[in-house]
């Protein structure tokens, strides 16, 4: 592993602007140099939860029952980790950004960009949720990403990472996804649901929140 960041992107929440769209979205990243211990952690969950359930591919915030929901975090807030997220108030939203969600994807993940402790590795590698189906948009969303980590850089004076590797991965197959998705989840339930019990067990492994409210 040696001095390598890995950096897991996931979100919570919906970007559309309907009345039954979500008031809030939350795009969390979860940071860590040990990313066996996900793959590890899903694995005792699953010991722990009997036969029935130990055959589950994918853990995901949304599908799964509170009391497990809380066991699973409380596992997260053990690991070595920290995780910073962005916060969006919908309502707050320009008009002419509305119907450019990719546009306005990419803005919010510039802010977790920002948010990236660079000076603690030279060596990166981000995983983000496979939702982009376009080739030519992945491209433009990863130049989108390298550009915006170099500018980052720059404003702190810092020289860029040595290797920034992109991967799009289907949380499915990535446990580190996964745990993106709880810490996600338990933000989104803090803000749209006003619900923090969630939110409270990993509160602790926070490094930085950003609210994105005009």
């Amino acid at each position: 592993m040696g001095n390598r960041t890995y950096i897991y992107i996931d979100e919570s929440g919906d970007l559309g602007f309907t009345e039954k769209s979500t008031k809030y979205y939350v795009i969390a990243a979860v940071e860590t140099k040990n990313p066996q211990q996900f793959s590890r952690m899903f694995k005792k969950i699953r010991r722990k939860m009997g036969k029935k359930k130990k055959d589950i591919k994918e853990f995901k915030f949304s599908k799964t029952k509170s009391s497990t929901k809380e066991m699973i975090l409380k596992k997260i807030a053990e690991l070595e980790i920290q995780f910073s997220a962005v916060v969006l108030k919908k309502a707050t939203v320009y008009q002419h950004l509305r119907e450019k969600r990719q546009i306005l994807h990419n803005y919010l993940t510039g802010f977790i960009v920002e948010l990236i402790p660079f000076m603690d590795s030279r060596d990166f590698e981000i995983v983000i949720d496979k939702f982009i189906s376009n080739e030519a948009d992945r491209t433009n969303f990863d130049e989108y990403l390298r550009d915006h980590v170099n500018y980052e850089c720059w404003k702190l004076g810092l020289i860029p990472p040595r290797s920034l590797n992109i991967k799009h991965e289907s949380s499915y197959s990535c446990s580190g996804l996964q745990v993106a998705d709880f810490v996600a989840g338990a933000i989104f339930a803090k803000y749209e649901r006003n619900d923090d019990s969630f939110y409270r067990i990993i509160e602790p492994k926070e490094r930085i929140l950003k609210k994105v409210f005009r």
